[in-house]
């Protein structure tokens, strides 16, 4: 009777040692809530003592029917020092219906002797939720379609406007360069002056001197009403558009025109030029080439003024063009 007692209690201290209580399972995802669409990671976990096999449940599609596997990580199986195993699974995991999914224990099978015993994990729960992009009620508000995305600019696309415009401000430059200021003139004849153009001229450059503008000091406003004096007279004598011109501008007219001498071409190079340096660079000439340019604008207009027309041919030039 005493050897029964002792064999039923080593018999049972060795079930107890083989008894699945040693074998711990778990599973359950990296966070208990996602978005419609999210991903998310799912562990399953296996704690096997020293010395025992066994296998572990694995899924390759689906986690209770709509949680989508993604991806299945290796295996990764760690030993302890005391000889034990802790095998895990990893998978990545998503969902595209909103819900509260509960997903089916996991398992370890382990053969002992004829028998097959089998350790669960606990249930696990997934929460998928819809995202929050509209007001609670949408009869208060409407919301317009949003428009579609814009692909991004390529250097391909850019490049034949970068062509185009610099080519057009090369044309633009030519022009600008090449053309006189206002080319509608040569199109529209302007209206002859009432007086000869030396006698408007010569008036105004009296009245200037009376004015007597370089002695109050004003010697910008001066030079200034000389060189229109003289610009507007080379307009009205010979046609040519001064007042719109550069100073080299209008010396080259004139040099193509060969209206003028040599000396009167210097001339009006250098009053022209002294007036724009006074006008735009602040430069003050000597008190004594005040009244000798005045004296120079006088001379150059005296010089190149029209022939004045007698009486009498002025009579036969009307018999003539009647």
């Amino acid at each position: 009777m005493r050897r029964l007692f002792i064999l039923t209690a080593v018999l049972l201290m060795i079930s107890a040692t083989a008894s699945p209580q040693e074998i711990k399972v778990t599973s359950s995802p990296d966070t208990a809530t996602i978005l419609i669409g999210d991903q998310t990671g799912f562990t399953v976990t296996a704690g096997l003592p020293a010395g025992m096999q066994a296998e572990m449940s694995t899924v390759f599609d689906t986690l209770a029917g709509k949680i989508i596997v993604l991806a299945r990580i290796p295996r990764d199986t760690t030993a302890s020092p005391d000889g034990s195993l802790t095998i895990q699974d990893r998978y990545l995991i998503t969902a595209f219906d909103s819900g509260t999914y509960t997903i089916p224990p996991f398992y370890v099978e382990v053969v002992s002797g004829d028998s097959l015993l089998r350790v669960y994990s606990d249930y696990s729960f997934l929460r998928v939720l819809r995202p929050d992009v509209t007001p609670p009620d949408t009869a208060d508000a409407i919301f317009d379609i949003i428009g579609p995305r814009g692909a991004p600019v390529t250097f391909a696309e850019v490049l034949p406007w970068l062509v185009i415009a610099v080519i057009a401000a090369v044309v633009l430059y030519i022009l600008a360069r090449f053309l006189p200021r206002n080319p509608l003139r040569r199109f529209v004849r302007p209206p002859a002056p009432t007086e000869p153009a030396h006698v408007i001229a010569l008036r105004e450059l009296n009245a200037l001197q009376a004015e007597e503008l370089w002695q109050k000091g004003e010697i910008k406003e001066y030079y200034s009403r000389l060189s229109d004096i003289l610009r507007r007279y080379i307009d009205n004598r010979f046609g040519i558009s001064s007042p719109e011109l550069t100073t080299d501008e209008t010396v080259r007219m004139l040099q193509k025109a060969a209206v003028t001498g040599a000396g009167q071409m210097t001339l009006v190079k250098e009053l022209l030029s002294v007036s724009d340096m006074v006008k735009f660079a602040k430069y003050v000439p000597e008190r004594g080439l005040h009244e000798k340019y005045h004296a120079d604008a006088v001379r150059f207009v005296e010089e190149t003024r029209a022939p004045d027309i007698q009486p009498g041919e002025e009579k036969a030039k009307g018999g003539t063009d009647a």
